[in-house]
C-alpha cells in the first residue's frame, strides 16, 4: 500500500471516529491531520426524569386502635417506584414495595391528640418525593358523660328519678371505669348492657354500690370490654340502665353517644300523617345514624297498632308522602316493636337525616297509607330553643311579671325550664306543660299544635303561629328527656 492509499484508509477510520464520538471538524496539525470538538461534548448526555409523586389518603379525621393507611404513588415513564413508606410525626412506621401501597398503623404506640401522618416514595432512580401531611386525632382512651332519664324507656315510666354517669375506656384493652350517680331512686341494679337506643339488649356487667356515697354506684374494678363490645361501643350501641322495684325492667337509661353518633328519639302519633288520623294509638322511633360508616339502626316501640302490616324510615318533609329509605323488620314476640340495624346508607341520606327530612312510619290494615307517624328531628339544646323561640316569641308575654297569666309564667331566659318542665299548667292542672319524653301528652306542645283539647287558645295568642317544623324542634327535645342544657 502507498502512501496516499494509507492516508486514505486512515481518513476513513477517522471519519467513523468523528461520527461516534460527535466530532465535527478537523485541523492541520503540525503537517498532519488533527481534529476539534464542536457543539456536541464527547461526554455520553446524563439521563434525568421527573421526581415521582405520592398522595396519601386520609384514614379520618379521629382515629383508634389499628388503622389502615394507604397511599397512590407514580414515577416518570421508565422510572418504577420501588418503596412508599409510611411516617407517623416523620417516623416510618410501616413501607410497602408494590401496589397498592398500605400498612397498618397500630395507635396505641403513640399518645391520644393530634398527629401528623406523611408518607415518602422512591424511584428505581433513587428520587424521592413526600407527601402533603394529614392530620389526625387519635383517641384510643375516650371519656364518656350521659344523662339518665325515663324518657329512654318505653313505656314511658312514671318517675321522676334521674342520673348522670362518668364512664372512661381504653379502646385498645377495652377497661372500662367510671361511676353512675342517682336522683330520686332506690336501685336494685344497675347494668351497662348492649343495645340501641330503643332496645332490650343483654347484661355486660354490673355496678356496685359505693360503701360511702349511697347516690354512687361504680364500676367493678378490671372489668373489660371485648373487641366486639368496643365495636358496638363506637356504633352507638352500649347504654346503662337502672332498674328499680317499681321498674324492674328499667326506670331510667342513658344511651353512650360517641362523637360519630348521633341519636334522635321521636313521637309517633296519627296527627302527624299527611292526611292526619284520629287514633288511639302512639309510639317512639329511636334512630341512630352513624356519620362515620354512614350506617343507620332504628327501633319503633309502639302501641295500638299491633296489627300493623309495615313499618319504614322514608325520606320526606312534614306532612309529605315520601320514599321509603329502610323497611324494618317486625319482632316475632313484641307485636308493637319494629327494628332495623346497622342499614347502609349514603352521605346525602345523613343530610337529609340532618335536615329532618326524615319520618318514620307505621301502616295498618285500616290505615294503608300510615296510622302513626313521627317527623325524626335531632333534639336542639334548651339553650338553642331559647335563643330561637322561648325569648324572642314566648317571653314577650310570658315574662314573669304578675301574679295571673300571661305575665305570672316566665319564659325568659334562665328561668324557662323550671317554669315548664314537670310543672302542672295553669289551665289544666292534670296536665304538666312539658312531661319529658312525651311530647304528645305535654301541654306546650298541645297549646303549639292548637289540639282540640286545650283550653283557652293556642299559642302563640292570635299568632302567626310556630311551623310544624319548629315545633317539631321542641318536640324532639321533650322526646330527648327535656334536659336542662
Amino acid at each position: 500500500m502507498n502512501d496516499a492509499s494509507r492516508f486514505k484508509h486512515a481518513q476513513r477510520w477517522v471519519f467513523r471516529i468523528m461520527i461516534a464520538t460527535g466530532v465535527t471538524s478537523l485541523v492541520a496539525c503540525g503537517g498532519g491531520m488533527g481534529y476539534t470538538a464542536g457543539m456536541t461534548s464527547t461526554t455520553p448526555p446524563t439521563m434525568t426524569s421527573a421526581p415521582p409523586t405520592v398522595t396519601l389518603a386520609s384514614p379520618g379525621a379521629t382515629v383508634n386502635r389499628t388503622v389502615a393507611l394507604s397511599a397512590s404513588a407514580a414515577s416518570a415513564s421508565g422510572v418504577l417506584v420501588t418503596r412508599v413508606d409510611f411516617m407517623v410525626d416523620g417516623t416510618v412506621i410501616g413501607s410497602a414495595m408494590a401496589s397498592p401501597y398500605t400498612a397498618s398503623w397500630n395507635t396505641s404506640t403513640v399518645t391520644d391528640g393530634m398527629h401528623s401522618l406523611t408518607a415518602k416514595v422512591t424511584d428505581s432512580a433513587g428520587m424521592m418525593a413526600t407527601s402533603a401531611a394529614v392530620s389526625v386525632t387519635v383517641t384510643n382512651n375516650p371519656s364518656f358523660a350521659l344523662n339518665l332519664s325515663p324518657a329512654q324507656i318505653y313505656p314511658l315510666p312514671v318517675s321522676s328519678a334521674s342520673g348522670n354517669a362518668s364512664l372512661l375506656v381504653n379502646l385498645v384493652t377495652g377497661a372500662v371505669s367510671g361511676k353512675v350517680m342517682l336522683t330520686g331512686i332506690t336501685p336494685t341494679g344497675v347494668l351497662v348492657s348492649e343495645g340501641f337506643a330503643g332496645s332490650t339488649g343483654t347484661t355486660l356487667f354490673t355496678l356496685s354500690a359505693n360503701a360511702t356515697v349511697t347516690t354512687e354506684w361504680d364500676v367493678p374494678s378490671g372489668s373489660l370490654l371485648t373487641t366486639d363490645m368496643v365495636t358496638a361501643l363506637l356504633q352507638g350501641k352500649i347504654y346503662v340502665n337502672v332498674l328499680s322495684s317499681a321498674n324492674p325492667g328499667g326506670e331510667i337509661r342513658g344511651q353512650i353517644i360517641p362523637g360519630n353518633i348521633t341519636v334522635a328519639w321521636t313521637a309517633l302519633t296519627g296527627s302527624q300523617e299527611a292526611t292526619p288520623v284520629t287514633i288511639a294509638a302512639s309510639g317512639v322511633a329511636a334512630t341512630t345514624v352513624d356519620s362515620t360508616a354512614n350506617t343507620v339502626s332504628i327501633h319503633i316501640n309502639s302501641g295500638g297498632v299491633t296489627d300493623a302490616t309495615t313499618a319504614s324510615l322514608d325520606t320526606g318533609a312534614v306532612a309529605a308522602t315520601g320514599t321509603t329509605l329502610v323497611t324494618l323488620t317486625k319482632d316475632s314476640v313484641n307485636m308493637g316493636h319494629w327494628f332495623a340495624e346497622l342499614v347502609p346508607i349514603q352521605a346525602t341520606d345523613v343530610s337529609n337525616f340532618v335536615a329532618a327530612g326524615w319520618y318514620a312510619n307505621v301502616v295498618t290494615p285500616a290505615y294503608t297509607s300510615g296510622a302513626i307517624r313521627g317527623q325524626i328531628t335531632i333534639a336542639p339544646t334548651l339553650t338553642q330553643l331559647q335563643a330561637s323561640m322561648f325569648t324572642p316569641i314566648c317571653s314577650t308575654c310570658h315574662t314573669g311579671i304578675g301574679t295571673v297569666p300571661p305575665g305570672a309564667l316566665n319564659m325568659t331566659a334562665g328561668h324557662t325550664y323550671a317554669s315548664l318542665v314537670g310543672v302542672a299548667s295553669g289551665e289544666q292542672a292534670a296536665v304538666k306543660f312539658i312531661t319529658p319524653g312525651d311530647p304528645t301528652n305535654s301541654y306546650v306542645i298541645q297549646k303549639l299544635e292548637g289540639v282540640a283539647t286545650i283550653s283557652g287558645v293556642r299559642m302563640p295568642a292570635g299568632g302567626p303561629y310556630l311551623s310544624q317544623t319548629t315545633i317539631n324542634q321542641v318536640a324532639a327535645w321533650i322526646s330527648a328527656g327535656a334536659p336542662n342544657d
